[in-house]
């Protein structure tokens, strides 16, 4: 999944012509759910989750509010399966960056790179995934933190020293501050440049296992 920027047609996507057009049932079902995750995206990201509407995301995917409703029996549906194929796209692609590298420092490094590679490709996945669920609260906040713990966890991996850790309080604290500076980096219009928090973020990731000195020397090697 890549799910696409606002701009230009709303979902990113080339919408069905109208009438008979042909094509199977199969190519258009997944043409319209691909549309309301779409649609789901950049809608939330403009407006936060509260005060999207169906209407809005059926609106953005060009699609009719009875073909939400043959999908998705609520709002909150949606937005629940769009955030869980966001985390498992992320979690495949920072899997896929570390099968072939075997030190850990440098695999956390990779995974973590090819992480913002995708969040600066559309920013309004960091608005849809980090930014409007603590803001949504309460069912949609715990999602938030599994998702971060999730992603640490990839990066983790199972052959870190994870007994260095202090406890989990640690990691939670340390995925929070991955997300606070990609939220805030993204806050200031700069989501297409979440590249340059690399080395910030690998040594924040590094530090608890192996130490702040040699976190910062591989987070800037």
């Amino acid at each position: 999944m890549n799910p696409p920027d606002r701009e230009g047609d709303d979902a990113g996507l080339q919408r069905l012509p109208p009438g008979r057009h042909g094509l199977s049932r199969e190519f258009v079902t997944r043409n319209q759910r691909d549309r309301l995750t779409a649609g789901m995206i950049a809608t939330v990201a403009a407006h936060g989750y509260h005060e999207t509407t169906i209407s809005e995301v059926a609106a953005a995917a060009g699609v009719s509010r009875r073909t939400f409703y043959s999908y998705f029996d609520s709002k909150e549906a949606c937005f629940l399966d769009t955030f869980g194929l966001i985390e498992d796209h992320l979690v495949e692609v920072m899997t896929d960056a570390g099968t072939t590298i075997r030190a850990w420092p440098a695999r956390a490094k990779a995974q973590l790179s090819v992480m913002l590679e995708e969040l600066a490709a559309n920013p309004d996945l960091v608005r849809f995934a980090l930014i409007a669920p603590p803001a949504a609260g309460g069912r949609f906040l715990e999602r938030y933190r599994a998702f971060l713990e999730r992603l640490i966890g990839v990066v983790a991996g199972d052959r870190v020293p994870r007994s260095k850790v202090a406890n989990e309080g640690a990691e939670l604290a340390m995925a929070g501050g991955l997300a606070a500076l990609i939220t805030a980096k993204v806050n200031a219009g700069e989501g297409e440049r979440l590249l340059e928090l690399l080395p910030e973020l690998t040594e924040l990731v590094l530090t608890p296992y192996i130490g702040h000195k040699r976190a910062a020397k591989e987070a800037r090697g």
